[in-house]
């Protein structure tokens, strides 16, 4: 396991194993809402819908903070 994703693991722990979408926009730094939106249905990150919440797993937060696309969006976590 890298280092950075101890580090995710270590900063999310408080948080449960799936959000909700407030959540998750916390998680993120504070994002937008109709980004955070925009990361769902590009199925950038594992979630699932039940009408009328989205729930997030908190282990694909760690997977997209680690992806490429986040890192070529040049975004800040800031929790």
């Amino acid at each position: 396991m890298s280092s950075i994703r101890k580090y995710y693991e270590n900063k999310f722990r408080k948080y449960p194993d799936v959000v909700d979408l407030l959540t998750f926009r916390q998680m993120m730094g504070g994002i937008s809402d109709s980004f955070a939106r925009l990361l769902i249905h590009e199925d950038r990150v594992q979630h699932i819908f039940i009408k009328p919440h989205y729930w997030i797993f908190k282990r694909s937060i760690i997977d997209y903070l680690l992806s490429e696309d986040y890192i070529n969006r040049r975004l800040k976590v800031r929790v």
